[in-house]
């Protein structure tokens, strides 16, 4: 699992970024950091124990990025498309997705948990294991989609589309569901309240 080196900052209860010994807000040049860091993710490179919290994405192509056991909790992206990318064991909790693509995505056991997505699609995706658990998604498709054995407990789901989805044990209990669409899906598998 990622390396969890404290910030070197007196006082700061952060992790330290990558090959860092501080977190981003305590960075020398965090625009160099950043750099950096966006340079890794457009690549197509497996990308394995990547830490960076509390940061910024936006306009970016990871599109075909191969992350492992990455820590992005906390974070932002904006109009960044994930398409065609393997994203395995990593953790994108309590983001925020606004305008994301992540479609044709090999997305396992993955925590979303407690993140805001805002119109992102995840068609033709394989979300297995995921965690969406406490999401507030709106205007969201991941129609065509693997969501076996995925979790999208207590979550708010305005004007999601689960069209032809895979929904074997996908767990919607304690949801709040305005204008969600199953059609075509086996929804009698998933569970409900």
């Amino acid at each position: 699992m990622f390396r969890l080196i404290p910030c070197s900052h007196v006082g700061c209860k952060k992790y330290a970024v990558e090959d860092y010994y501080t977190c981003l807000e305590h960075s020398k040049d965090p625009e160099k950091v950043m750099f950096i860091i966006n340079k890794a993710l457009s690549d197509t490179h497996n990308h394995r124990d990547m830490l960076i919290t509390d940061a910024l994405f936006s306009e970016k192509d990871f599109s075909h990025t191969k992350l492992s056991m990455c820590n992005f909790a906390r974070c932002t992206f904006r109009n960044v498309d994930f398409s065609h990318s393997k994203i395995h064991s990593s953790f994108f909790d309590f983001c925020l997705f606004d305008h994301c693509k992540f479609d044709d995505n090999d997305a396992r056991h993955t925590v979303v948990a407690g993140s805001t997505l805002i119109e992102c699609t995840f068609t033709d995706s394989l979300l297995i294991h995921t965690n969406f658990m406490g999401i507030d998604a709106r205007n969201c498709d991941f129609s065509t989609s693997d969501l076996y054995y995925s979790n999208f407990s207590s979550a708010h789901l305005v004007d999601v589309r689960f069209v032809d989805c895979n929904l074997k044990n996908t767990d919607f209990r304690f949801t709040d569901r305005e204008q969600v669409s199953f059609k075509y899906s086996n929804f009698e598998e998933a569970l409900f309240n």
